[in-house]
């Protein structure tokens, strides 16, 4: 068959977008990475992040899986269910949400227990939501990063203070309030 009239000159231009497009889709860097690698990425970002003397206090804490979408979660005895969107983030993003994830999991143990996630007594910065507050402040304390990315208002100066101070103390220093 013979191209001609303006066919012709994107002939040349719609082959080689072809050609690109069918090595993009069979080159496995492209590849989207399975749930599995997901999930271990996952895990070596909290391991680098969480301090070894509290993954020691808290033993069980682990990645428990991935999930479709935007959200990650904690659950007590469940371990952390890590969003896809959160397990393909950059490293550094990535390393705040498992932090802020292993904060809700060291509430669990050794917050106030006024509702499920609260912060430690004595954590100064009263919100809307303190469950997230401590936890975001928690991933500030341990990354030295400000990443925002749930709509509870940020760690403020005292109690990113407090919560420096409080976990510097290391588990064995504070009553668990929960087995």
């Amino acid at each position: 068959m013979t191209v001609s009239g303006p066919r012709r000159l994107l002939a040349p231009a719609i082959a080689v977008l072809t050609a690109l497009a069918l090595i993009g889709a069979a080159s496995p860097a492209s590849a989207a990475p399975s749930y599995r690698q997901m999930q271990k990425r996952a895990q070596d970002a909290m391991n680098s992040v969480v301090p070894t003397v509290w993954r020691k206090a808290l033993l069980k804490v682990n990645v428990s899986g991935v999930i479709g979408g935007h959200s990650s979660y904690s659950a007590r005895n469940r371990g952390i269910t890590i969003g896809t969107y959160h397990a393909q983030r950059p490293w550094v993003n990535l390393k705040s949400v498992m932090a802020h994830e292993f904060g809700h999991h060291i509430a669990f143990h050794y917050g106030s227990q006024r509702v499920y996630g609260a912060p430690p007594v004595g954590f100064p910065q009263k919100s809307s939501s303190q469950v997230e507050t401590w936890a975001d402040c928690v991933a500030v304390a341990m990354t030295g990063k400000r990443y925002r990315y749930s709509n509870v208002p940020p760690c403020g100066t005292a109690a990113l203070a407090w919560t420096r101070a409080w976990l510097k103390k290391g588990p064995t220093n504070h009553p668990r309030t929960r087995v």
